[in-house]
């Protein structure tokens, strides 16, 4: 039957369907709670402002009382710059640098530039030196709160004076960095671009709204504290586990440790940025989305499941991405098998046709949505290729979950390749 001709019921029914594949019911779900959230905020301000305010209180975090931990592997190219913008934002005698088994300059640099350093000859992994780091220099005593920031990260000049607001309403004991990459076209060519433009439309949405309404005082079901940028509050650090064996990564098992053992509510505003320079070619970006995917799965297996409502949101989220993934891996193959066969031919199966539209349709629409508020028209020509990259994506995940179970990781990294400012 020619899909024109189908009735408009049926028609309807066939393009949720694909907005549910495409955008999914996370997405769709969680999208719709951060609008609530935000005209709840609009409505009420009074409320927003007492989330926010400063008090004199036992609460209060001052910004002298923040230590900065910046875990570093070989990052000389970034790590003046990364130590210059925290300097803008805090004392450098409050800004500390772990060196994870560094053969570069990066110890050198952080000598030259004033700052602590903590040397660590052998690779501890990430989330090893971390703790050591604290460790080292006795830093959950010292201070009230301990941001972690990524080497290639920029904090906005005002993240500070935006993120330990928070930390007023006692029941905050984490404030999550809202993630922007570091957007420099000029600097780049269109094959970086690709890359750079596909995870910055992630963080848009992702963040702004899913994040966004997972976060709220009445859901706090976030999966991620990300490592890159996040603030905690010392108390909260003393109870965790920060460095469990065979993980390859920390940030997900620090956000599954705030919710396993309940310590508290997570908070997240677009107001508090920070900027990420992400890979910008094939082989970085996969091997990070893969480091990631591994991470998330090894979680799982070390903590398991619990009755809560965060993994009621967590267990709708994975069945979800495993399909979309699964989709994503055979629309390919039907590709080739049917359609490219039956074109030559002149013979169409118009289901798939409108099926490949229709997700193409779906997925450019947001790009175009991201384009236009954040006014980059690089997106425009980028986003036809954008459906493709899930392709990635999808391998990256599936890949990652028989090898979390299988084998177990030591949390040494690699950081992506760099690129100087």
């Amino acid at each position: 039957m020619v899909f024109g001709l189908l009735p408009i019921t049926q028609k309807i029914l066939f393009w949720v369907l694909i907005i549910v594949l495409v955008w999914g019911v996370n997405f769709t779900f969680w999208g719709l709670i951060g609008l609530i959230r935000l005209v709840s905020d609009k409505l009420h301000s009074s409320k927003l402002h007492w989330e926010r305010r400063t008090t004199k209180g036992k609460t209060n975090i001052k910004i002298s009382d923040v230590a900065i931990i910046v875990p570093a592997h070989n990052e000389e190219l970034v790590i003046a710059d990364t130590l210059r913008s925290l300097s803008n934002l805090i004392s450098v005698k409050n800004i500390y640098v772990v060196s994870d088994g560094s053969s570069d300059k990066t110890v050198e640099i952080v000598d030259n530039f004033g700052a602590n350093v903590l040397n660590l000859k052998i690779s501890h992994g990430k989330a090893g030196a971390l703790e050591a780091c604290l460790k080292n220099f006795n830093l959950l005593q010292k201070y009230k709160a301990v941001l972690f920031v990524d080497a290639d990260t920029r904090l906005k000049s005002d993240y500070l004076e935006k993120a330990l607001p928070f930390f007023s309403d006692p029941e905050v004991i984490s404030v999550a960095g809202f993630a922007k990459t570091i957007w420099d076209p000029k600097k780049m060519s269109w094959v970086q671009l690709l890359f750079v433009s596909y995870r910055d439309r992630l963080y848009f949405f992702n963040q702004l709204l899913v994040k966004f309404g997972q976060t709220w005082r009445h859901t706090n079901v976030t999966p991620i504290i990300p490592g890159f940028a996040s603030v905690y509050r010392s108390s909260a650090l003393k109870q965790m586990t920060l460095n469990p064996a065979g993980l390859v990564i920390e940030d997900f098992n620090m956000t599954f440790e705030v919710h396993h053992k309940r310590l508290g509510r997570i908070a997240h505003h677009p107001s508090v940025v920070a900027f990420t320079q992400d890979p910008d070619n094939q082989h970085d970006y996969y091997r990070q989305v893969k480091r990631w995917d591994l991470g998330l799965w090894q979680t799982i297996r070390l903590h398991g499941i619990w009755r809560s409502k965060f993994w009621f949101a967590m267990s709708i989220t994975l069945i979800e991405v495993i399909l979309s993934s699964i989709m994503f891996l055979i629309l390919p193959v039907l590709l080739i098998i049917f359609f490219i066969p039956h074109l030559i031919i002149g013979v169409f199966h118009f289901w798939l046709l409108a099926l490949f539209l229709g997700i193409f349709i779906s997925d450019y629409s947001l790009t175009f949505v991201a384009a236009m508020i954040q006014r980059r028209p690089q997106y425009i020509i980028l986003g036809f290729l954008f459906p493709f990259m899930h392709i990635y994506d999808a391998l990256a995940f599936l890949g990652a979950i028989p090898k979390a179970y299988l084998t177990k990781s030591n949390g040494q990294w690699v950081s992506p390749t760099r690129r100087s400012s």
